[in-house]
């Protein structure tokens, strides 16, 4: 049974998003997990693949964009809606657009946001009860961003 985490970014903030989720990506590569970033559209996919590129060396990684990148894929795929090919065997789906994807129960964790907008947060609550009806466990913590990770 697939283990949803909501993170609420009040203390993140949304314009820090792309940091948060650099920080999380970094978290499942230290545990080698397969991920799959899905965005709520190209522009944003680009600005997550850019953020990554941020990080320093030793905390690289291998990531790409959906469509690029070596055929079996990197351990870190960035893609966005609506997703239309196949992104293999992910264990984690961080998902960053506006629905429930489909096939969500497939992946071990999934990592929602909690925005501070409002329109947003509403969105970030009805994906909750659709995961709640999925049968899928669910918990709510706040996101905040680990600065001493970025210095190595």
């Amino acid at each position: 049974m697939a283990q949803v985490t909501f993170y609420t970014l009040d203390a993140v903030t949304d314009e820090r998003l792309a940091e948060f989720i650099a920080e999380m990506t970094c978290a499942y590569m230290r545990e080698r997990q397969r991920i799959l970033i899905l965005c709520a559209d190209q522009a944003q996919a680009e600005q997550i693949d850019e953020q990554l590129w941020q990080l320093p060396a030793n905390a690289f990684i291998p990531h790409n964009l959906v469509g690029e990148g070596p055929p079996q894929g990197t351990p870190v795929l960035i893609a966005w809606t609506p997703l239309t090919t196949q992104t293999g065997h992910r264990t984690v789906l961080i998902n960053l657009s506006q629905d429930v994807p489909e096939q969500a129960q497939k992946y071990r964790t999934v990592i929602e946001t909690v925005p501070v907008a409002d329109a947003a947060r509403e969105a970030a609550r009805a994906r909750y009860r659709v995961y709640r009806q999925l049968g899928m466990t669910l918990q709510t913590l706040p996101a905040s961003l680990n600065v001493e990770g970025h210095h190595g």
